[in-house]
């Protein structure tokens, strides 16, 4: 079959002409009848924005079926399950792997199986892939096994691999070599030239005062052009640091998504805290704020968090386990884990049960709302860098506090995919003295 990889800098339109290209396809005829095409993405957000992209093509209209790699894996480990359950090696490897890697690990050995990839691609001819980069050893065979029988079409971009320390070499050079590549290089999210200029820098490890405006923000320097700036605040008061953020927020229209690296900084969370909650008055007498805003987390910390004031017993009864849980049953995933036991007793006579159990029940019921959408905020958001990734805000404010960690390269990309996350407007607060001269910011130093 065909593989084309589309490959760009961050906004240069690479999941606009995955989708183009796809709708290509489609009008060509390479699903057939009563075939899909099959969108697989990384995480449960990425999935949703693109089934919403292809949603809007009348092409696609109940013609595909979009699928976060480990929800296609277990899909098609559970429908072959014959295939595996004589293979001593693979079930001792899956042992050793997480609830995610396992069955990708599974499904990876099923599509090395001619059959088993013709079997999928009589169903799916046709695959998309975003955010290539990000593929690990096992969800990268899982593409090799479908690129078989399956036509391919994919976006990647190896700098925004954000996975500290992974070697895409191997990943982009075979996405590369399987097909055809498509070089995007025209901009698309943004037309703000000083925006663009000063993530084309970071990318390339320069100085990024070098492309920027120096003057003074009340007592802090302030770089800047258009549609960007970086301030560096020394002092680490929660209060200055809201009222910068507040203040760059108060300048902008639309959107703002607060971005970081480090969501459990102490003096961030602070400060973010008193953003939601304070006015300031400026010395003409207008007001600013508060800017209330959602954070945005994991499903794991979610459920985490749950679970973390429910004391379970090591095993019970589903009347016991009722009585501990029922006070708890507010939240949604917690009312439905105690409607799944309750199933499992009627239908299957189940009427003991254990924490493992329980604890399992909650987190898929965390993970189902965040797969059908059911956590979608609106306004301002507060979140991780690595949560924004594959998204984009009218305007953004990078928090970027000391306590962020990893190699150089590691923290370039960190803010590159941060700054290219802006539409308008990217506001950068540095913290700590000095910490522009070095990266990030500027490159390393040469010992």
């Amino acid at each position: 079959m065909t593989l084309e990889l589309f490959e760009g800098a961050a906004g240069t339109g690479k999941t606009y002409n995955v989708v183009g290209r796809a709708a290509e396809l489609v009008r060509d005829g390479v699903l057939g009848d009563d075939r899909r095409v099959l969108a697989l993405t990384f995480m449960n957000g990425a999935r949703r924005r693109l089934q919403s992209r292809l949603g809007q093509n009348v092409l696609f209209r109940r013609r595909f079926e979009c699928q976060t790699f480990d929800v296609f894996s277990r899909t098609l480990a559970a429908r072959r399950r014959s295939l595996l359950t004589g293979n001593a090696a693979v079930l001792q490897r899956t042992a050793t792997l997480n609830q995610f890697d396992g069955p990708c690990f599974q499904a990876a050995t099923l599509l090395e199986t001619p059959a088993v990839q013709r079997w999928v691609a009589a169903s799916f001819p046709l695959v998309l892939v975003d955010e290539a980069q990000d593929l690990d050893d096992h969800r990268l065979r899982i593409l090799q096994g479908l690129a078989g029988s399956c036509s391919i079409v994919a976006a990647a971009d190896a700098f925004q691999c954000l996975a500290d320390g992974r070697d895409t070499a191997g990943v982009m050079g075979w996405l590369e070599g399987a097909g055809q590549t498509h070089r995007l290089t025209q901009p698309m999210r943004t037309e703000q030239r000083g925006l663009l200029t000063t993530a084309n820098a970071v990318r390339e490890g320069r100085d990024i005062k070098a492309v920027l405006t120096q003057s003074q923000h009340a007592q802090n320097p302030l770089w800047a052009a258009q549609g960007f700036r970086i301030l560096e605040i020394h002092a680490r008061n929660a209060q200055l640091v809201a009222w910068a953020i507040a203040n760059e927020m108060s300048q902008r229209n639309g959107q703002t998504a607060i971005l970081t690296p480090d969501a459990g900084n102490a003096s961030l969370r602070a400060a973010l805290d008193i953003v939601g909650t304070r006015t300031w008055q400026r010395k003409n007498g207008q007001t600013f704020g508060p800017f209330p805003f959602t954070w945005e987390i994991q499903d794991v910390e979610i459920a985490d968090a749950l679970l973390a004031d429910i004391q379970l017993p090591p095993a019970a009864t589903y009347a016991d386990f009722c009585a501990v849980l029922l006070p708890f049953a507010v939240n949604v995933p917690v009312a439905q884990a105690i409607s799944r036991m309750d199933r499992l007793r009627r239908v299957r006579g189940q009427n003991d049960f254990t924490s493992a159990h329980v604890e399992e029940f909650v987190r898929d019921a965390v993970r189902n709302q965040s797969r059908l959408g059911f956590r979608q905020h609106r306004g301002h958001l507060a979140m991780t860098i690595h949560r924004a990734k594959n998204r984009e805000f009218q305007n953004v404010v990078v928090l970027w506090p000391h306590t962020a960690v990893g190699s150089p390269e590691q923290l370039r990309r960190l803010l590159y995919n941060a700054v290219t996350r802006a539409i308008n407007h990217c506001t950068v607060i540095v913290l700590g003295r000095g910490r522009l001269d070095a990266p990030p910011f500027a490159p390393s130093a040469v010992p």
